[in-house]
């Protein structure tokens, strides 16, 4: 069973990314969000001012600073199951992601540990 520093659940405090080639601010956009990592595996769930707006499972993978997601199932368009390559560093209880398209930052979070 695969294990990394990620595992357990956590709640998103703050983020941005690119939305149909516009910035979409979380706190300003009400993005909300959960998330657990066990086993190799993630799943998480999202809503957009209260209400459900995605969710995802699949595979994840840590490795000298690159966490990395590979969706197999979830609210996604068929060309969304890729995998998502993100920068990542734990400081504390807090996990900040930040993940890069063409030398572009297109997404950016900071989670929170629930729990610990």
């Amino acid at each position: 069973m695969s294990t990394t520093p990620f595992d357990g659940a956590w709640k998103l405090v703050s983020g941005e990314c690119m939305d149909n080639g516009q910035m979409m601010h979380y706190d300003i956009d009400g993005i909300s969000s959960r998330k657990v990592i066990a086993g190799g595996h993630f799943t998480f769930v999202t809503h957009k001012n209260g209400i459900f707006w995605s969710a995802g499972s699949g595979r994840v993978r840590f490795e000298r600073g690159v966490y990395t997601e590979s969706p197999d199932m979830g609210t996604f368009p068929p060309d969304a199951m890729r995998d998502y390559v993100f920068e990542a560093r734990l400081e504390g209880d807090l996990w900040h992601n930040a993940r890069f398209e063409n030398g572009e930052r297109v997404e950016y979070e900071i989670w929170q540990r629930i729990g610990a």
